[in-house]
């Protein structure tokens, strides 16, 4: 029975918020187990003896929610005498919520979010962990990043595009590889040496965001608007447009770090050639129209569509890669590796020994209407998930026979949570509150800044500009200070070292108390989180051991335990590794 028949009982909508019923679990995960033994069969294999259970156990708790399962949990499920407990430890696991931490440890990874070093990153991943805790379907949470705009505040998911603030190109390399498994980035510089994509061609797709511009719009058009009001009628208009640019400019403080957090389209950007383009087919500096060169062709879509028409042409169910891509990545996700194992390359994929196995893949996440967890609950359902791993090493770029699961190392995040779980016990509902309370902080101030009239805009910018002159001339004494002590230190000098050092502190201190002294009705304390540029997590390292690494901001701390094993810098795709190292 084929996978649309067997969901054809519940609606779209249905299943996007409803569990699949037992039945259609059981049946469309014994069509995986039967289109793979097939395959097997073809290439030789047998497949291996199912797992005893203490196999099964681990590999359930690490392979669903991301830890080794605590003593009490693993003795619940091995003194069980139920004949179905295996379906019953699943089931348990699926629908908990330490689910969402394995599962967000991979979205961050693959999407490369950074969440430590601007307000925009922080945002972006409180509202990826909740798209995730609310399971929200893959083709929408995809669409809503790609179809952002506005300011961080308004729009958490715009953190998809201010990651790659600047570089445009780049983004568009990775768009296509994250989504649509294809490798175009050689072709930004000239055209690719060993496909048919050319250089116009992904000019003309990154064409689609040309008109892209960092910048808080918003609150420009509300500042003029109250300048404006507070001007008299000039009788030259050129003297009015002066006298508001030089208002505009002493405001540049107060929104010096909304740029960084906001893009807009534009009107008068568009994307061009470079100055260097070489082939016939343009001239050097000419505006590039929008234009796709695989999936369906979307050409002459006028410039307030532009992102919405690339975010729907990306997500569309019928794209040539899109559902493929996230069915194999998920595949790879749940059994060490991909069916095709290039999980970024889907350019040469005709000869994979289980294409038809991809295409059942890919019809059961349409079907499920891109509910991820159902998806992944198919996968772990699969007879496949109960065996013991093979013994066959994976080869990057081969393809690997699944006589069984990949046998592979933890994570990092596996890893930490795992010990934390030794440590600690069950630590899955703790939660970074004070990260959660600072994004709060942050959306309310910036609220706060665009209702205030002028004059009150006027002494926050002032407020701003004190406190900013005021860091400066700290920032000064402490670099002063540090200095001596390092000096101090290198001498031997270490009474006059200790001096420094509590003068250190003092200063760090006596700042502290007077941030903290500001009343909470004052006009700098109610604008103060917008005017940051980060926010700060205020729990201390010992309460940070507590929670999950899904928790914490990105990229991780140099020479913490994550770092040393591989977890992901954020600088490219999917980049986690599991290798042993000597630091290790």
């Amino acid at each position: 029975m084929k996978i649309l028949l067997l969901l054809a009982l519940l609606t779209v909508s249905e299943l996007a918020s409803a569990r699949l019923s037992p039945e259609v679990i059981t049946n469309t995960a014994r069509e995986i187990d039967q289109q793979l033994l097939s395959a097997l069969k073809k290439q030789d294999h047998a497949p291996q003896q199912v797992a005893d259970e203490a196999t099964f156990l681990r590999r359930s708790y690490l392979g669903i929610i991301g830890r080794i399962p605590t003593h009490e949990e693993a003795k619940k499920f091995l003194d069980s005498g139920s004949r179905d407990k295996k379906r019953e430890l699943i089931e348990k696991l699926v629908s908990s919520s330490a689910m969402n931490s394995r599962l967000f440890n991979f979205w961050a990874d693959l999407y490369r979010v950074e969440s430590k070093r601007e307000i925009h990153g922080t945002g972006w991943q409180l509202w990826l962990q909740e798209a995730v805790s609310k399971n929200i379907p893959y083709n929408e949470m995809v669409y809503q990043m790609l179809a952002a705009k506005g300011h961080t505040a308004e729009n958490p998911a715009v953190g998809y595009y201010l990651r790659d603030r600047g570089m445009l190109l780049d983004n568009i390399s990775n768009t296509a590889q994250i989504f649509h498994g294809q490798q175009i980035g050689c072709a930004q510089c000239h055209d690719h040496p060993f496909d048919e994509h050319t250089q116009m061609e992904y000019y003309e797709l990154a064409a689609f965001l040309g008109h892209t511009e960092y910048k808080f719009q918003k609150g420009n058009t509300r500042l003029r608007a109250l300048i404006d009001e507070s001007m008299p009628t000039a009788r030259k208009n050129h003297h009015r447009k002066r006298r508001m640019k030089r208002k505009m400019r002493e405001f540049r403080t107060l929104f010096r770090y909304h740029n960084r957090n906001a893009i807009a389209d534009s009107t008068k950007q568009a994307l061009k050639l470079p100055q260097d383009y070489q082939y016939k087919d343009g001239k050097p500096g000419e505006e590039i129209a929008p234009r796709t060169f695989y999936g369906k062709e979307i050409k002459k879509t006028p410039l307030p569509e532009r992102r919405e028409a690339f975010a729907s042409w990306a997500t569309d169910p019928d794209h040539p890669y899109f559902t493929k891509v996230i069915a194999n990545r998920l595949w790879a996700y749940v059994f060490g590796f991909g069916l095709i194992p290039t999980l970024d390359d889907f350019s040469d994929i005709e000869n994979s020994p289980y294409l038809e196995l991809l295409t059942t893949l890919e019809q059961a996440m349409k079907a499920s209407d891109y509910n991820v967890k159902e998806y992944l609950r198919i996968l772990y359902h699969t007879g496949l998930f109960s065996r013991y791993t093979s013994p066959e090493e994976t080869q990057p770029g081969f393809s690997f026979a699944f006589t069984g699961p990949a046998l592979r190392r933890l994570d990092a995040e596996e890893l930490r949570d795992s010990f934390i779980t030794l440590q600690e016990g069950n630590i899955d509902e703790n939660r970074n509150d004070s990260l959660k309370e600072g994004w709060r902080s942050y959306v309310d101030s910036y609220h706060f800044i665009m209702s205030v009239n002028l004059d009150e805009l006027t002494e926050i910018n002032q407020l701003a500009l004190n406190g900013q002159m005021k860091d400066r001339a700290a920032v000064r004494k402490l670099s002063k200070i540090k200095k001596e002590l390092k000096k101090a230190q290198a001498l031997g000098k270490t009474r006059l070292a200790q001096k420094l050092t509590r003068k250190l502190k003092k200063i760090q201190l006596t700042k502290y108390e007077e941030r903290e002294a500001n009343p909470s009705e004052t006009l700098a304390t109610k604008a103060q989180a917008a005017l940051s540029r980060r926010i700060r997590s205020v729990r201390s390292k010992r309460q940070l051991r507590n929670l999950r690494s899904s928790e914490l901001l990105s990229p991780f701390d140099g020479g913490s335990i994550l770092q040393e094993f591989g977890a992901s810098d954020r600088k490219t795709p999917d980049s986690g590794k599991t290798i042993a190292t000597v630091p290790q």
